[in-house]
């Protein structure tokens, strides 16, 4: 129906219009691929320079000021576009068959019998607000980010990014009573009926069975919010009950997995969703900045047992974040929702539709259905897929008690641990702790001459993750002695996943008053140097991942005051499991269980181990973090799959490379005490505070 060979050009102005009809090889035309992203086609072509190295994606900034003409030769037929991003009118033969708007949603086209040049102008793209603006003059159900974001430079997405060919199929509707599960055709044929099937369980609480309904894979399972215990009798409820069982959320945001979102990346794709998988996840929020995921995202979500709660295409602003009322607006958001919704509404792995994120009134109080978008949306879902939750937004309820979002940021070596105990929300489904980025994406990144300083004064630092960018809190906590960028990067990274790992443990420690605990993010759409991300840009996790790991595993935790103890006379912490203080050299200076505590001249160094056996806290006796930077020198050993400590000195945040950066391990991070040996599964490197192999 459509040839192999795509190509495309670029006008200022209608000036495109001249060219629909000329011949294949007028100049000018560069290859194109289907689904895709005009600046993707550009870098392959030569035509722009890498947009994923220092501050080179500014250079792309002017492609979505011009319409692109992207043209290839069809058969006669029936032709269905999947998504378009952003407005397109469609040409066969010079004549115009077609004009559509909006990236969600398709639209068909028929083509005569023979051989015929398809050209498809895609318009330049619409005018939206970047982070810090106005929701209010939002006019385009269009992801956000792309006009300039906290981890996400301004690219403005343009392209023919979803499929192109033979109509599909649509999806059909499923129905599930608690003991017949049925599947309809969109056309009410029936496709399959079980009698007491087999249920659909998310990850960790039971397996993801799934039927074959014709071309479909399905699954049965029932899902309700139910209120939290102890909750204000006016608040929602967040509990989530599946299959008549409680399931506590353990989850992440989820961010489109590359600023040029049309370009398909299957194995990233699955290797992305395996890793929250294999994180004990069950739940990923679809962030309302982003896009609305494709069918193979929810496929791959429906095999891994991975909740999906999806928001709609609508985002807060820096500076007022009310969703337009304009009519013409608000109709075509209903519209997209009315395709939109019915389209995933077989996956079981769906559970939640959302309104967007964190969109309020100008008060700041988060929206509800006073808002005609808010409600049109919220009709669609109601009308088209009533066994799906639906939020109007999130957060949702009273700014900060019920649904919470924030803070992002570590809240330093003290506050940070009293922020996180002293929460009382019933849902925290957006928080985070910044860092550097990993060792070879940073390498990859930024070239050595412009590594350091690796602040905001730097100019590539300040493009690639500004806001993101602690240096100066990352030097108070280590004592102001940081001066090359390896140890910035270890320290950093550091702070992030000992302040994650807590952050998550004390939501958990609150189960049932606390539904579900979704950190920001877990990928990231664009490589930056200092970003909130679990998982760098090239599907590498952060030191964070294992912490957040660890937790969702169900490790031990301990509740505490700092992790550096200086002036406070003695170290007390509640604990989950029986609990040791351990020197470096291994000497155990306390035992407890419950509640531990010893004097800070009980230990022999500055630095000492909380010891839980499967979850450990580094502390100091100082009231900074710099003794990290004095350690004595331990000795490690890597062999065999197996990396051990033969010193007689504890080895500390011992992180574990592989030569492949997608080489999964089942835990990392490690601190090591002396003769302790850990499972290194497939790495090839190791280095911690004081020690290298």
């Amino acid at each position: 129906m459509v040839g192999p060979e795509w190509q495309v050009k670029s006008w200022l102005g209608d000036e495109w219009r001249w060219y629909v009809n000329k011949p294949w090889d007028h100049p000018g035309f560069v290859p194109a691929r289907v689904p895709g992203s005009v600046v993707d086609d550009l870098m392959r072509a030569g035509e722009l320079p890498s947009i994923y190295f220092e501050r080179d994606s500014r250079l792309a900034e002017w492609v979505s000021a011009r319409t692109w003409l992207y043209r290839t030769r069809a058969h006669g037929g029936t032709l269905e576009f999947e998504g378009v991003d952003y407005a397109c009118e469609v040409f066969v033969d010079g004549e115009p068959v077609a004009k559509h708007t909006g990236p969600f949603t398709s639209f068909r086209v028929d083509v005569p019998a023979g051989e015929h040049l398809l050209a498809v102008a895609v318009l330049a793209a619409p005018e939206s607000e970047a982070q810090v603006g106005r929701t209010s003059r939002v006019g385009v159900h269009k992801p956000r980010m792309n006009y300039g974001w906290d981890f996400c430079p301004r690219l403005v997405h343009q392209g023919i990014w979803r499929r192109v060919g033979e109509p599909r199929a649509r999806p059909p509707r499923v129905e599930f009573d608690g003991s017949t599960g049925r599947v309809v055709g969109a056309g009410g044929e029936p496709l399959l009926e079980v009698e007491s099937p087999e249920l659909w369980w998310p990850n960790g609480s039971g397996q993801q069975r799934l039927y074959r309904a014709g071309e479909w894979e399905v699954g049965f399972r029932t899902i309700e919010l139910q209120p939290n215990e102890d909750a204000p009798e006016d608040a929602l409820p967040y509990t989530l009950v599946v299959n008549g069982e409680r399931v506590f959320m353990r989850g992440w945001n989820w961010t489109p997995i590359d600023v040029l979102y049309g370009v398909p990346r299957p194995e990233k794709l699955e290797h992305l969703l395996t890793l929250a998988a294999r994180a004990n996840a069950n739940v990923l929020r679809v962030w309302g900045g982003g896009v609305i995921e494709s069918d193979e995202f929810y496929a791959l979500c429906d095999r891994l047992g991975l909740l999906v709660w999806q928001e709609f295409s609508q985002s807060s602003s820096g500076l007022e974040s009310t969703p337009s009322d304009d009519p013409g607006f608000v109709a075509a958001l209903a519209a997209d929702a009315r395709e939109i919704v019915p389209s995933r509404g077989h996956h079981p792995s769906l559970f939640a539709w959302g309104g967007g994120n964190e969109l309020a009134w100008p008060d700041g109080e988060p929206i509800d259905e006073r808002s005609p978008a808010v409600r049109a949306l919220g009709d669609a879902v109601r009308e088209l897929d009533p066994a799906r939750v639906w939020l109007p937004s999130s957060p949702t309820g009273p700014k900060g008690t019920w649904d919470m979002h924030g803070p992002w940021e570590h809240q330093g070596l003290r506050a940070h641990y009293e922020h996180y105990d002293s929460r009382r929300n019933l849902i925290h489904s957006e928080f985070g702790v910044e860092g550097m980025t990993n060792r070879r994406a940073l390498e990859e990144l930024i070239s050595p001459e412009h590594r350091w300083p690796a602040d905001r004064s730097n100019p590539v630092y300040e493009h690639l993750g500004a806001w993101w960018n602690n240096a100066p809190l990352v030097q108070e906590a280590f004592g102001g002695r940081i001066e090359e960028v390896e140890t910035m990067r270890r320290a950093s990274q550091w702070l992030q996943y000992d302040g994650l790992r807590y952050a998550v443990e004390a939501t958990i420690r609150r189960a049932w008053r606390a539904s579900g605990v979704l950190p920001w993010q877990f990928n990231e759409s664009f490589p930056n140097a200092w970003c909130t991300c679990a998982v760098d840009w090239h599907g590498e996790p952060k030191p964070a991942y294992f912490g957040v790991a660890r937790a969702y595993r169900g490790a031990a935790s301990a509740q505490f005051a700092t992790c550096c103890w200086g002036g406070l006379g003695e170290v007390r912490a509640r604990v989950s499991a029986p609990a040791r203080l351990v020197d470096l050299d291994g000497r155990v200076v306390a035992e407890g269980e419950g509640e531990i505590t010893a004097p800070l001249d009980a230990f022999g160094t500055d630095v000492f181990l909380l010891d839980l056996v499967t979850n450990r806290y580094v502390m100091t006796r100082t009231a900074t973090l710099e003794p990290l930077l004095d350690l004595p020198r331990a000795t490690i050993e890597l062999r065999d799959g197996v990396i051990r400590n033969v010193g007689d000195v504890a080895a500390l945040g011992v992180v574990l490379e592989a030569d492949d950066r997608w080489a999964h391990f089942d835990d990392n991070v490690l601190d090591l005490l002396p003769g302790e040996a850990r499972p290194a599964g497939p790495a090839t490197r190791a280095e911690g505070w004081n020690a290298r192999v």
